[in-house]
């Protein structure tokens, strides 16, 4: 009875030494303990030794993450506040911050100043001096005008009016939409060129566009891609002009085996451009 018992201790302490040394095989770390804005997202990366997944989640955004060869990355979007984000590999965890990141603009007050701007290019050349010369009379104003000249400022107003509907219906597609939910989506498909942004609450933190690299090529979609690109600037508060003189200059300098281009600053709004085999990317942010 003595020798069985002391084969089941034996076995029992074999048992919870492996346990423990298992234990002791896995880990949990993170390349950094606080991660900063890189585009739009913030990107964690570490290692999380004996464990098929990661799981993560901060006050806005969660998931899971596959481990490879040891080694995660995942992204988180960058937000106007600081965050926390929990990391959970098994029963290991482990929390890292994200600072806050500036935001762009206003969303709504952007969104609005690009869809303006792309229902103007429709209207010829008179009618968009009729709609930028015209200002909206106040009720004092008005009240000092003669019947007349009331009249003809209400004629003007319905006429300006009837342009910019007609404008914005044949644009539509073009357009921004007016609300946009928290995070990283793709809001935009213009031809060849894609629009994401990344919302926070009524917060714009960052515009990404992308474009095939062959449509560089084509001169009616490499026409559209700057078309775009200046007014996306604009709406952030952008100089397009200069913007886009100094892409033109990056770009022709740019070799063939780099994959970034030299940032391109204008008012406090950044553009970073990021190459891939078949993508630009061009991050605009603050």
């Amino acid at each position: 009875m003595i020798l069985f018992m002391k084969k089941i201790i034996t076995a029992v302490s074999a048992l919870a030494l492996s346990l423990v040394l298992a234990a002791c095989g896995n880990k949990l770390t993170t390349t950094k303990s606080t991660y900063h804005q890189d585009g739009m997202v913030a990107v964690i990366k570490g290692e999380a030794s004996g464990a098929k997944q990661v799981r993560y989640k901060s006050a806005n955004v969660q998931g899971t993450k596959k481990v490879n060869s040891g080694t995660f990355a995942f992204s988180v979007p960058v937000t106007a506040s600081k965050q926390s984000v929990k990391i959970t590999a098994g029963n290991l965890k482990r929390t890292v911050t994200v600072s806050a990141a500036t935001p762009l603009a206003d969303y709504q007050t952007a969104a609005n100043k690009y869809n303006m701007a792309v229902a103007m290019s429709t209207l010829t050349a008179a009618e968009q001096k009729q709609v930028t010369a015209f200002k909206a009379p106040t009720k004092a104003s008005l009240a000092a005008m003669t019947p007349a000249e009331q009249a003809s400022t209400m004629q003007a107003a319905a006429t300006v009016k009837s342009l910019m509907t007609k404008a914005t219906n044949a644009t539509k597609d073009q357009q921004l939409p007016a609300t946009v939910k928290d995070g990283v989506h793709q809001v935009l498909k213009t031809g060849v060129v894609r629009v994401r942004v990344n919302a926070d609450g009524k917060h714009l933190m960052g515009y990404t566009m992308i474009i095939p690299v062959k449509a560089m090529k084509n001169k009616t979609q490499a026409k559209q891609f700057g078309t775009t690109l200046a007014l996306l600037g604009t709406s952030a508060g952008a100089d397009a002009k200069k913007v886009m003189k100094q892409f033109a200059k990056e770009t022709k300098d740019q070799k063939d085996s780099q994959t970034t281009m030299k940032t391109i600053k204008s008012n406090g709004v950044k553009f970073n451009v990021g190459f891939s085999t078949s993508n630009i990317y061009v991050y605009i942010t603050k």
